[in-house]
């Protein structure tokens, strides 16, 4: 289970996502409005289609040197791909 990277108060909400899972879910998007399939993506950015399934399901810590990869691949800053959305 991934630690969250904030717990909000009791009654405030809820709980903030984790790094991994914030990591995973701007793959996602960010990945599909380039309209880039899996395994196409995980060939662009040099890893397994495995690994790619387990980073956008925020189930891998990753190395930094991954996330710079899977920046580069979709043309992004990395801070992009760890920073919550917006509501």
């Amino acid at each position: 289970m991934r630690t969250p990277i904030a717990d909000k108060a009791p009654g405030a909400g809820p709980a903030r996502r984790s790094l991994s899972e914030t990591l995973g879910a701007n793959v996602v998007r960010l990945r599909n409005e380039q309209r880039l399939s899996k395994k196409t993506f995980a060939l662009m950015v040099g890893i397994g289609r495995p690994l790619l399934d387990k980073i956008e399901k925020g189930q891998s810590d990753i190395r930094l040197s991954y996330v710079q990869m899977i920046a580069d691949a979709l043309s992004v800053d990395p801070i992009d791909l760890i920073t919550p959305p917006r509501p």
